[in-house]
């Protein structure tokens, strides 16, 4: 009480500042969340503004080396192409035929000049040698894709070409002035850009001289290469363009730059007047934009482009590529927006700290109260945890009992099987000693069973270790024999023709898995097929062992019944069993490092089926043993149950106590005894089975109650 009365009086001397002026804090809050928000905001837009040039600059170096790369590649390609066409005229010129073509036709005399084009073209094509030097360059210009190829003698007439028989011929063509002919007649090569004053098409022309062997000037021979096609060569993914010093786009990838002025982006010493009366060219909106960082940004007709600047060799030409600079507005207001957006999320959560701070004080006092809810409610909690350990240790106590109820009828089984296997003969001792066997694996279920349960179904432990299997299996299948004789059963054992002597596995574990199998076998099936089947393949020093059990009973219908590994899942409802069967079969399988798989039809039969893998104790052909199949047919039943009537029980009672001997619940069976004798005299039927159970005889009990069935008067 004086606690309490303490911390009441010291929450409210806390309190007490704020409580006597109530607009105080308030008011300090908004203005620490103003200063706050001045502060993100501040901090943002500087922060921002770093960072946003930062990814700026690393984009445009990133676009940079990609265009120097670009421009690098693209150069060497148009380098190769000019360099080609100067072989190829060489090469042409040298050739003999060309050069005494030449010497034929050096210069045009006087009449020549007095006739047509078309005359003096009848005329020279008139000549075999005109023929056949215009047929190889025909040739030649088509696998290099080469507009023409022509030769002019010192007239500047042209002799010969590659169309010399089309239609377009230009034999015949005198081609006077022309500044491409006179470097060639003048320094041994020429080269020139130009456009046809007929068809507007505008191509590369490079010459060179034909001398013969006194090295006298005889003429020359011209490469034409139209400009469409080596824009073919310009493939990269930005803007390139071949100016001439005039600045006029020669060649370009480029629509809207083609024939267009650009020399506003070549420096001026580059730059020089045409020789020819050649067009220069319209010219294009051309500003430079300063940017020390990143020089080399232009604006061109109002867009703007990252220009880099590439000479190419032994010729008059630049090389230019742009790279569209389309993605930096849009990056930029990218980069605002994100600002803005971190801004606003910024103030946004200022404003609601600001708000929750401002109610951090109004709740105090809720929390108080809450706190001693909490602890009434912590002291109810604490008694149904209590509650709750009280009833998990009696559920273990239940289990104790349980595994002592089911001990003592298996003990007493097990001792009177002791007792009679002294005096036995041959027949009998095989028949005891299974007996013993099965008490044996039930009593070993019950352990396992409670150590389950009490481990709440925590994994079960494997200890592998040398096992006889062949041995193993002849023990598994004597337990077999017994289980199918309980519903006049024929039990198949089919092993492989060769199995492996000693194994490394859980030989307990496995006939736990097996006997599982086959006692859900032998259950579900009534005058069937039980076969347990198991192949070795070896593997080196390990063999996969494959087992499977299969029978001719009911079946399992796999749609209703989806989870039949399930912990306590019934595959029939009214089968009696308590559903762990499957479920410890599975994890068992599990655990040993394979898989339990199912197949059924139902009303045919169903078969379970696992690989294991297990390591050889002697991998040599001597540690492999011959198996032995087996057929057992079940016992024929006895008829001494048939002097027994129950006609007084229906078949329904009949049927209960035949399930209830199929699974030796002894209990159950006094209970039914009890139920089905009140009121009237012993009969015969109910002495004889009294003496049956006094014999723990319960699969004479399961016969005397299927034989007695249909003979009910009830």
């Amino acid at each position: 009480m004086e606690q309490s009365l303490a911390s009441e009086n010291s929450t409210a001397g806390f309190a007490s500042p704020s409580a006597r002026n109530p607009g105080h804090l308030p008011r300090v809050i908004r203005q620490v969340t103003m200063g706050l928000i001045a502060l993100w905001l501040a901090l943002v837009a500087g922060l921002g503004w770093w960072i946003s040039q930062q990814i700026e600059h690393a984009w445009l170096d990133s676009l940079t080396a990609s265009t120097e790369y670009e421009a690098q590649t693209t150069a060497r390609v148009v380098d190769r192409l000019f360099t080609e066409m100067f072989s190829v005229a060489n090469m042409v010129a040298s050739q003999a035929q060309v050069i005494q073509l030449a010497t034929a036709y050096q210069t045009d005399p006087p009449e020549l000049a007095k006739l047509t084009r078309e005359e003096r073209a009848a005329q020279f094509t008139s000549d075999p040698l005109v023929r056949k030097v215009g047929d190889f360059m025909n040739a030649l210009s088509t696998d290099l894709r080469y507009a023409r190829i022509y030769m002019n003698n010192l007239s500047d007439d042209t002799v010969t070409a590659s169309n010399w028989n089309q239609s377009d011929s230009i034999v015949g063509m005198i081609y006077s002035g022309r500044p491409y002919l006179m470097d060639a007649l003048r320094t041994g090569n020429g080269h020139s850009f130009g456009i046809a004053r007929l068809n507007k098409s505008h191509s590369y022309f490079v010459s060179s001289r034909i001398d013969d062997a006194n090295d006298v000037a005889q003429g020359s021979v011209t490469v034409k290469f139209d400009a469409p096609e080596m824009a073919l060569f310009l493939t990269g993914r930005h803007i390139s363009m071949i100016v001439n010093r005039q600045g006029r786009v020669t060649t370009t990838s480029s629509a809207p730059f083609v024939l267009r002025n650009v020399a506003a982006l070549l420096p001026p010493e580059l730059i020089s007047v045409s020789e020819d009366d050649e067009d220069p060219g319209a010219p294009m909106d051309i500003q430079a934009l300063p940017d020390e960082s990143h020089p080399g940004q232009w604006l061109i007709n109002g867009k703007a482009y990252l220009l880099q600047r590439q000479p190419l060799s032994n010729t008059q030409y630049q090389l230019l590529t742009l790279a569209p600079l389309d993605e930096l507005l849009p990056m930029r207001r990218q980069h605002l927006i994100t600002g803005a957006l971190v801004a606003a999320l910024g103030v946004a959560l200022i404003v609601l700290s600001s708000q929750a701070a401002r109610q951090f004080f109004m709740r105090r006092q809720e929390e108080r109260n809450a706190a001693l809810r909490t602890s009434a409610l912590n002291m109810d909690l604490s008694a149904a945890l209590t509650d709750a350990k009280t009833k998990d240790r009696q559920k273990v106590e239940v289990l104790g009992y349980i595994g002592h109820d089911l001990r003592a009828p298996l003990a007493t089984i097990s001792g009177y099987s002791a007792l009679l296997l002294a005096n036995a003969d041959e027949k009998q001792h095989k028949i005891l000693e299974t007996i013993q066997r099965s008490v044996k694996y039930q009593l070993d279920l019950i352990d396992e069973l409670l150590e389950y349960a009490k481990a709440e179904l925590q994994p079960l432990t494997v200890q592998p270790g040398t096992t006889d299997l062949p041995r193993l299996l002849d023990e598994i299948s004597e337990y077999a024999i017994a289980l199918c004789s309980q519903q006049s059963n024929r039990f198949s054992y089919r092993p492989s023709d060769r199995l492996p002597r000693q194994v490394i596995l859980d030989g307990k574990r496995l006939q736990q898995v097996l006997l599982n199998l086959l006692s859900n076998a032998a259950k579900f099936t009534r005058d069937g097929v039980v076969t347990l089947s198991v192949t070795a393949q070896s593997q080196d020093k390990t063999c996969a062992l494959h087992f499977a059990v299969s029978d001719t009973g009911i079946g399992i219908d796999l749609n209703k019944n989806a989870d039949i590994f399930g912990a306590f899942q019934h595959i029939q409802s009214a089968s009696g069993s308590t559903g762990l069967g499957l479920f410890i079969a599975q994890r068992i399988v599990s655990a040993m490092g394979g898989t339990l798989s199912v197949t059924s039809i139902a009303e045919q039969g169903t078969t379970f089926s696992f690989v294991l893998s297990a390591p050889i104790v002697d991998p040599s052909d001597s540690n492999w043993s011959s198996a032995r199949q087996r057929q057992i047919d079940p016992p024929a039943r006895r008829g001494e149950n048939s002097q027994y009537s129950g006609a007084e029980l229906d078949d329904q009672a009949l049927d209960e106590l035949a399930t209830l001997a199929l699974l030796g619940r002894l209990t159950d069976i006094e209970r039914w005894i009890e139920l089905h004798s009140e009121g009237s005299a012993p009969t015969p039927f109910m002495t004889h089975l009294r003496g049956l159970l006094e014999q723990f005889d319960f699969t004479a009990i399961e016969e005397l109650a299927l034989t007695s069935r249909g003979q009910s008067t009830v």
